[in-house]
């Protein structure tokens, strides 16, 4: 599907999707891939079997293309099965310059986890491309990424009146709080236990609790 001028000489089956392709793209950047081929006992081997590629076949397509010098565009939503398939793969340096694993790298660190929403995103992401996400930090530095976010821009440190004493009123939610809410449970619980150590007052963490309740968690249990 990528050339029709050079006859294919590989079916890559990933994910329960087959992909008719060529040997030499893949395995000049996949070391996973060039491992399967060297290591085979059939010395002309047509047919490689992926069955548990990062992402399935969507993130496998794009990591063909990338292979295959096609363009397309890195985004919020795609970088975290991107990243986990190329580390996947093993798209290093070690076998090209600029390979995926690089270019994943300075997406997320330069622009990605520039926003609170960028990181939730990806910590969202993350969810079903477990252990792998864990592996590269994706998750961790994820949590991290909001829990600075949430306490540098807290309005919870202490509410003041316009006279300058104490608001005795309930803290209202912080605008990023209601991101969180479409979070799994647990990395939830991670994220709310990196904002308390790095400060957030546990006082404010009631409104965000509920508000979570609200959103993700009803329907889950009936009295």
């Amino acid at each position: 599907i990528f050339s029709q001028e050079i006859p294919s000489d590989v079916t890559v089956n990933a994910g329960g999707t087959s992909f008719t392709l060529h040997k030499f793209p893949l395995v000049s950047k996949c070391g996973y891939i060039r491992k399967l081929v060297s290591e085979s006992m059939d010395a002309d081997l047509t047919v490689v079997e992926i069955p548990n590629v990062p992402g399935g076949p969507d993130s496998f397509e794009l990591a063909a293309k990338f292979c295959y010098g096609i363009n397309f565009e890195i985004t919020t939503e795609n970088i975290a099965m991107l990243r986990c398939t190329a580390e996947f793969l093993e798209m290093t340096e070690d076998y090209a310059v600029g390979n995926l694993v690089g270019r994943t790298e300075a997406y997320i660190n330069e622009v990605a986890l520039k926003s609170l929403a960028g990181a939730v995103s990806i910590l969202h992401s993350s969810e079903n491309l477990l252990p792998i996400a864990e592996k590269v930090k994706l998750v961790s530095r994820c949590i991290d990424t909001i829990a600075f976010v949430a306490c540098k821009d807290s309005q919870f440190a202490a509410p003041m009146r316009a006279d300058g004493g104490l608001n005795d009123s309930k803290p209202i939610v912080d605008w990023w709080a209601e991101d969180l809410t479409v979070l799994r449970i647990d990395l939830f619980q991670r994220v709310l236990i990196a904002m308390m150590a790095r400060g957030f007052k546990q006082y404010a963490l009631g409104p965000i609790l509920m508000l979570y309740a609200q959103k993700s968690l009803r329907g889950l249990v009936r009295l």
